[in-house]
């Protein structure tokens, strides 16, 4: 006599996010970007900050937060004041040049409706220190199979460095460092630099690079966008 045996299958929840969870999530997802993203209205107060931005005005180069108000940080150029308002009363969007002693940064200030907010909010979002990450050129590096010099040299074009200035860093011939830059342009299919870059240019931007500079802050969200997740 056979036994039959039951087995019990879990079913998948059918429950939809909770608000929280929904919170957490875009959260979680505004920090793996690598470009400052900020959510404040227009008197600057700020509601969101990714840690990519939460960075940048820890360090207070251009921008600091100050009783957890945006502002620009002393002797810096651009009236960030007249742009989140130009955002938030007319719903324009302006780009914003910010500038102190050969520092500079580029920041857009867009209008943001959300559902269930009757203000409209601000999206702030900043440019980036730099181009690339070194994880997104490791990883790169990797899937095209450059040599370990060739990582280097990489690393160096992608941050503007002339071949000349590139053989001077790392103690070598020019005519080396432009062999190099001949293979990692055949092994990417580019023509010229300009079309080694732009084919760089199309890598995801990729925040672990971040993480490992070991900020502390945690980014926070007030209850208007939590109501509007």
């Amino acid at each position: 006599m056979s036994s039959i045996v039951q087995v019990s299958v879990p079913r998948l929840s059918q429950e939809r996010p909770t608000v929280a969870s929904m919170a957490e999530m875009a959260l979680a997802l505004f920090d793996e970007l690598e470009f400052g993203l900020i959510a404040c209205d227009e008197w600057g107060t700020i509601h969101l900050a990714n840690r990519a931005a939460q960075q940048e005005m820890a360090s207070q180069r251009l921008l600091l937060r100050s009783d957890n108000t945006l502002r620009g940080a002393q002797g810096t150029s651009g009236d960030i004041g007249a742009a989140l308002r130009q955002a938030g009363q007319r719903g324009r969007r302006s780009l914003l040049r910010l500038t102190r002693a050969g520092d500079q940064l580029m920041v857009s200030f867009m209008p943001l409706q959300t559902q269930g907010v009757d203000t409209r909010q601000v999206l702030v979002m900043l440019g980036r220190r730099q181009p690339f990450s070194d994880l997104a050129i490791e990883l790169l590096a990797s899937i095209y199979g450059l040599t370990l010099a060739e990582r280097r040299v990489l690393g160096a074009l992608v941050r503007l460095a002339t071949p000349s200035e590139i053989a001077s860093a790392h103690a070598v011939k020019v005519s080396t460092v432009r062999t190099q830059i001949t293979s990692i342009r055949a092994k990417f299919g580019a023509r010229s630099i300009d079309g080694l870059l732009l084919r760089i240019a199309q890598m995801p931007p990729m925040a672990t690079a971040l993480r490992l500079a070991g900020a502390s802050c945690a980014s926070t969200c007030t209850a208007p966008l939590l109501a509007a997740a």
